[in-house]
């Protein structure tokens, strides 16, 4: 993969045409199993080197690849052995309660699957399948060096599954990739929330004492008005009661 300028804390492609598998998710392909796991790693370099593979440096601290130590694939030698696991997609097996005749609506509407006659129980089968992927690295200044930190979704997982509709063919032609430097603003929300975006007690307290505080304000604004409204309306009672006053006096003493 080529490496992309992080100046502005981000970088996003989903041009991923020919890079995963198809997936068919109809009756005749159903069950596939779980899909192989692909292993994605990173390359990078200034921006002032170009984007030669002579000079792109391999962003380091990922774990190692599943696959590439399994002996269960061919690996190329000039491949990382590197990188992070991504599934493409999932597959869950549940145990259908219903007749032979009702068995496909019953998969379909209670588990978005497709049913499977086995030899001894209903088999529904139903998948998740690959949707995006983030990575958080971190440049070492000290070294030159950027390094692999987490993935940007729930408890640091470094992709997105969401559930395969039936009847479908996909061929992840457009699976987001993202990777996010460690300072970039979502990330640091995510960390803070360890990766859930939610902020629990603590943040709703702040956000009652926040409230509490607005609502004295106002309350000590009404307040002030009020003096303020009390001592113009002293100011404007006097003035009559002292013409009153003049207007009533009685015929001057004769000297």
């Amino acid at each position: 993969m080529y490496s992309y300028d992080l100046s502005t804390t981000y970088f996003r492609l989903n041009h991923t045409n020919n890079i995963f598998p198809k997936f068919k998710f109809t009756k005749e392909y159903v069950p596939l199993g779980d899909s192989i796991l692909m292993c994605l790693a990173a390359n990078w370099a200034d921006i002032e080197k170009g984007k030669s593979n002579g000079v792109m440096k391999p962003v380091q601290n990922f774990p190692n690849c599943t696959m590439a130590l399994s002996g269960a694939i061919v690996w190329n030698e000039l491949d990382p052995t590197n990188g992070v696991d991504i599934p493409i997609w999932k597959q869950y097996m549940y145990e259908a309660d219903c007749s032979d005749a009702e068995c496909d609506d019953y998969c379909a509407n209670y588990y978005n699957g497709i049913f499977v006659d086995g030899v001894e129980k209903h088999v529904c089968y139903s998948y998740e399948i690959l949707d995006s992927i983030c990575l958080v690295v971190e440049h070492d200044n000290k070294t030159n060096e950027y390094k692999y930190v987490s993935g940007c979704f729930d408890k640091g997982k470094v992709y997105k599954m969401v559930p395969a509709e039936l009847n479908k063919v996909y061929l992840f032609k457009g699976v987001e990739i993202e990777i996010r430097d460690r300072s970039d603003p979502i990330i640091k929300a995510a960390e803070w929330s360890n990766y859930t975006f939610k902020y629990g007690n603590g943040f709703r307290y702040i956000a009652y004492l926040f409230n509490l505080i607005l609502i004295g304000a106002i309350l000590f604004l009404a307040y002030v008005a009020y003096l303020i409204y009390t001592e113009k309306q002293k100011g404007a009672n006097i003035e009559p009661d002292l013409l009153k006053n003049e207007n009533n006096q009685g015929p001057l003493d004769d000297f």
